[in-house]
């Protein structure tokens, strides 16, 4: 009877302890989860606040941009081997300016490499550009455009009426300043079909024009214009009927960019520049500048 009871209590007592150990086994996985979702918790917060930095550091208001653009695009854009100078950097760098943002303007070369720069995002902007479905890809395009560059086919008055295409000019000696670009196609027409003069010096091809040594010059349409005023030339020549080129240039900003620059303010000041006069101005300004340069220039 005695060993039947200490038997009975023996295997009370093992369950007891079996249970006690079961209990305390599954208060610790119970702990264990619980430290586990907290350590969960506690990464998950942790990549959150990661993501939410990272992505305000993305998101963030640039401090400084460097600008660069067209070697050769006078008076819109050039460049005086130090700086890009020109109507559109000034522009742009206005409007930057009055946001906060520090703008540094570069000389990268030619234009190849501006664009390499650019798409890559070692440079912000572009202030003058020709748009293409390409570069959209890479460059975010500001409307709108921020000039429209044409040229003019200047000739004595009176003279060459019957100039209407590129392949009229082929029996001709033209002019035209050293290091402007006349557009892709019509530099290879030139450079294939063309007697064409490259001039050190911005002014130089009006006066040779002026004196009959050549037969027609090429300027940018706007500074055919100021040239002949500023020359005393007024009434001496007229424009003939080639077109040269007409493209029209954007501000682009880089889509590389680790921060953010105002476009709907540069959009909307640009606008208003342009309408109210004040873009036509700066056009007209750079393009006493960049005869000054030209002057100062030694032939190379």
């Amino acid at each position: 009877m005695t060993n039947s009871l200490e038997r009975t209590s023996s295997l009370e007592l093992r369950k007891d302890s079996l249970g006690l150990k079961k209990y305390c086994l599954l208060f610790s996985i119970e702990q264990t989860s619980h430290k586990l979702k907290q350590v969960l918790l506690s990464a998950f917060g942790f990549t959150l606040l990661f993501l939410q930095s990272t992505a305000h550091a993305n998101t963030s208001q640039c401090d400084n941009v460097i600008l660069s653009g067209h070697p050769n695009l006078p008076p819109v854009v050039w460049g005086d081997y130090q700086k890009t100078l020109g109507a559109a950097p000034e522009l742009v760098s206005e409007i930057l300016t009055r946001e906060g943002i520090n703008v540094v303007s570069d000389y990268q070369g030619g234009i190849n490499r501006v664009l390499r720069k650019l798409e890559s995002g070692d440079i912000a902007l572009n202030p003058a550009m020709v748009r293409t479905r390409e570069l959209e890809k890479t460059v975010q395009f500001i409307e709108p455009p921020i000039f429209t560059q044409k040229y003019a086919v200047l000739v004595k008055k009176g003279k060459h009426k019957d100039l209407n295409s590129w392949d009229d000019l082929r029996k001709l000696l033209g002019v035209t300043p050293k290091g402007l670009s006349l557009g892709a196609e019509f530099d290879e027409f030139s450079r294939k079909n063309l007697r064409l003069i490259r001039t050190f010096h911005a002014r130089q091809g009006l006066l040779m024009l002026n004196v009959g040594r050549v037969d027609y010059a090429i300027y940018p349409d706007i500074q055919g214009d100021l040239f002949m005023s500023l020359l005393d030339f007024e009434g001496r020549f007229e424009k003939a009927s080639v077109d040269i080129a007409s493209f029209k240039l954007y501000v682009g900003v880089s889509r590389k960019l680790d921060c953010k620059l105002p476009l709907d303010t540069l959009s909307e000041q640009l606008n208003y520049m342009l309408n109210s006069g004040r873009a036509d101005h700066t056009v007209n300004d750079n393009l006493y500048k960049w005869m000054d340069f030209s002057l100062s220039k030694r032939p190379r």
